[in-house]
């Protein structure tokens, strides 16, 4: 069982299990490199447990043990960033966040609306960039489906929507940063990393 939610803390017993996710997600067969990224975040200690599983509990804020990167060559060049969350005497992944570099140059920035009861949200921001984004079902749909705001990994997280076309020098930077969907009724879990590469080639191209 591989769902993005594990009994350990430590990196080197979880971060290759992600790895296989996010390879699985991309349908690559070779093993990705990627870097850990430490918090200093003392693991396993009783009162942080304890401490934990009442946030938890209560939704409050969750404690981060450490980062997960991945810098991806193809399709195109583009960062991957798994936060490992402690959940009780072990963790799971708590956002993730997908960035890339479009070369098309945007005025101001531009962003999706929170999800809508009805309908499909929409791009806002820079009147132009938006005007294209919006004219592309495709794209809302993607984003849309992306962009989670809650998930069921680790018995149910929830976060603010954040998918954002950010203005850069010669061009601007897609980022996206989601939750893992669980898959397999709950044995198993995925990012979607396939579909954000997608996205950004709609983007580009309508932009």
């Amino acid at each position: 069982m591989n769902n993005l939610a594990y009994g350990k803390h430590t990196a080197e017993d979880v971060a290759p299990k992600v790895e296989e996710i996010i390879r699985k997600d991309l349908g690559l067969s070779l093993e990705m490199p990627y870097i850990v990224e430490e918090t200093g975040v003392e693991a396993g200690t009783l009162n942080a447990i304890a401490k934990d599983a009442a946030n938890f509990f209560f939704g409050g804020k969750e404690t981060l043990l450490f980062k997960i990167r991945f810098d991806v060559t193809s399709p195109r060049p583009a960062s991957i960033l798994v936060n490992m969350n402690r959940q009780g005497v072990g963790c799971h992944a708590g956002s993730i966040t997908f960035s890339t570099f479009i070369n098309k140059p945007i005025s101001s920035e531009v962003s999706l609306e929170e999800p809508k009861t009805f309908g499909t949200s929409k791009f806002k921001g820079d009147a132009d960039a938006s005007t294209k984004l919006n004219n592309n079902k495709d794209i809302l749909k993607g984003a849309d489906k992306l962009a989670r705001v809650k998930s069921d990994v680790a018995g149910g997280l929830r976060m603010d929507r954040y998918f954002k076309v950010i203005p850069s020098t010669g061009g601007c930077n897609l980022v996206v940063i989601t939750l893992a969907r669980a898959t397999s009724m709950g044995i198993g879990a995925t990012t979607d990393a396939k579909d954000f590469f997608s996205l950004a080639a709609m983007i580009e191209a309508a932009l």
